[in-house]
């Protein structure tokens, strides 16, 4: 390993980033992207991927264009890198129009080195033709397993990332995921154009993690395990959860029991969200429920357990989320509450995935014979059009998201902002709804319900042979059910008397009352509706709105709480 005294690259490292040397394949891959070149990067979750292309996009003359999948994780990273004196800045639509350009010119200008932008920025009329007037100096495609549609995490608007590429006119490319299996892999290479360029590939051994599952015959047998396991292990931890309506369940059972866990799901609102991601990331024995949006751009180096309260859709999916713990290198559990019925849940959001060819024409048809009436359709009217057996269902959501994607509309129905623009033709269909998808996604499942099971084997011999690595581990991990029990492997290497207990019956710190006059779960008196139930909370530049359910009727509300008088019961 070289040092500052006579490595450039390092000393670049240490003067922006302050550490004293690059780790792993770190400083192979950053020479590589200054010299011109592309690749795939698949890192572990925690080995410091951004560092492979936030340095040299302070080194390399241009604009380096990051395209990551979620808005939070965006401002995270940005605010970071701001911190250090490093010129980064994000564009999304949840700034205001004059931020938004604002930001934008200052990348144009040449004033930020580092540009964030979600998958969807490019399909916003007009960005792409600004960018295209300055130097790109590098394309980096984060979470670049979003790309595959036989990955865990398939975003339609990250499959239009090679077109993209090809009209900022071939940049170097640098794709980096925590999780690739060798076809995804294939399936990135080959849509973002990235030919022969090298792969870096530092494995998937996590030695400080112990893994397991535990078989239970009914879902209620679930909480007497999960107790044992916080007792035991402490925090902080995360429980995740497959359905919002579950997690709600498991919060108020914990909360009969005296905890107060956090809470993070996609019914909240983006403050509460953020709220709640914060009070995690501070807390030194925090206990967080949460679906699996939870967690990327997380920053929490000690997190004790990960445990699982319903199977992962796919091993892809249930690895990713466990490499979250443990990131400090002291022990770590993740285990998996596995129930046979739980099954039932990912076929169905596999079924929601892969909406029928057909239900998508039918719903182009029908949209495009509104003409100027389309503003007044929303997403239910369409689910009771065309779902009739199941009007919950996700099928709408993901026919509609695809074609915004493939340019046949813009904007959200249930957002007043909605524009059919034409009809997708035969082939686009064919590209975007491939026949067999369906397949695919469940033998995904399967694989990840075979790792369940008793007679599978070593638990890490499964993942390293199911992401292409089938030697791993000949005799055993050491660290898995299978191999090993929990308490043996958990009384070596963490002793009870280092565990940092979850504290029961104890309120979570919050804000001050002029910062976070409300949260969710507090009970109101507002004037003209009476004693109301707090469902959500909304705090922007605009005040404070919240979501309630007046007690008198159950009649669901939303307030300004600025203009509307009330008090706190």
């Amino acid at each position: 390993m070289r040092d500052a005294s006579d490595d450039p690259l390092a000393s670049a490292l240490r003067e922006h980033f302050g550490f004293a040397a690059f780790r792993g394949p770190q400083r192979a891959i950053v020479a590589h992207v200054l010299a011109g070149g592309s690749g795939l990067v698949v890192m572990a979750t925690g080995d410091g991927k951004s560092l492979c292309y936030q340095l040299p996009a302070l080194l390399a003359p241009g604009l380096t264009i990051v395209v990551s999948p979620l808005i939070a994780l965006m401002d995270d990273q940005v605010a970071a890198l701001r911190a250090r004196g490093l010129p980064a800045t994000c564009v999304h639509s949840m700034l205001d129009a004059d931020e938004r350009r604002s930001r934008l010119d200052a990348a144009l200008a040449g004033r930020v080195k580092l540009l964030f932008v979600t998958p969807e920025r490019f399909r916003v009329p007009g960005f792409l033709d600004a960018i295209r007037g300055v130097t790109v100096a590098l394309l980096a495609v984060d979470e670049a397993h979003c790309v595959s549609q036989w990955g865990h995490d398939f975003r339609p608007d990250y499959r239009q990332l090679g077109a993209v590429r090809e009209a900022l006119g071939a940049p170097p490319c640098l794709a980096l995921t925590a999780t690739a299996t060798p076809e995804v892999q294939r399936d990135i290479r080959a849509t973002l154009d990235l030919g022969d360029a090298p792969l870096w590939h530092t494995g998937l051994e996590r030695p400080n993690l112990f893994v397991g599952v535990h078989e239970v015959a009914h879902v209620e047998d679930k909480l007497p395990l999960l107790l044992e396991r916080i007792d035991r292990l402490g925090g902080p931890g995360i429980v995740y959860t497959a359905l919002i309506r579950d997690l709600l369940q498991l919060e108020q059972e914990l909360r009969v029991r005296g905890f107060r866990p956090l809470v993070y799901h996609g019914d909240l609102s983006a403050s509460e969200r953020r709220e709640q991601q914060e009070r995690f990331v501070a807390s030194g024995d925090g206990l967080v429920l949460a679906t699996n949006a939870f967690g990327m751009g997380v920053d929490k180096p000690d997190i004790r357990f990960v445990v699982h309260w319903q199977i992962p859709r796919t091993l892809e999916a249930y690895y990713q989320e466990i490499g979250r713990a443990g990131r400090d290198g002291r022990p770590a559990v993740c285990e998996l509450l596995y129930c046979a019925e739980d099954i039932a849940i990912q076929r169905e959001f596999t079924d929601w995935a892969n909406p029928e060819p057909e239900l998508f024409l039918a719903i182009a048809r029908h949209l495009d014979g509104l003409g100027d009436r389309v503003h007044a359709v929303d997403v239910q009217e369409l689910r009771e059009t065309f779902l009739l057996k199941n009007r919950r269902d996700g099928r709408i959501e993901t026919c509609l998201r695809l074609l915004r994607t493939i340019g046949c509309a813009r904007g959200e129905l249930d957002r007043g902002d909605f524009e059919w623009l034409r009809m997708p033709t035969d082939a686009e269909i064919a590209a975007w709804l491939p026949a067999g998808k369906r397949q695919r996604d469940l033998e995904g499942l399967l694989a990840m319900v075979r790792y369940a099971q008793p007679d599978a084997g070593c638990r890490k011999r499964h993942v390293h042979a199911h992401f292409g690595f089938p030697d791993a581990f000949p005799a055993g991990c050491g660290a898995c059910d299978v191999d090993r029990p929990a308490a043996a492997w958990l009384d070596e290497r963490l002793p009870a008397t280092e565990v940092r207990a979850i504290p029961r019956d104890a309120t979570p710190t919050r804000a001050t009352e002029a910062d976070a006059p409300l949260e969710r779960g507090d009970w109101i008196d507002v004037r003209g509706h009476g004693p109301c139930a707090v469902l959500s909370v909304h705090r922007g530049r605009r005040g404070l709105r919240a979501d309630l359910e007046r007690a008198r009727d159950l009649t669901r509300l939303t307030l300004d709480l600025h203009r509307t008088p009330w008090r706190r019961l």
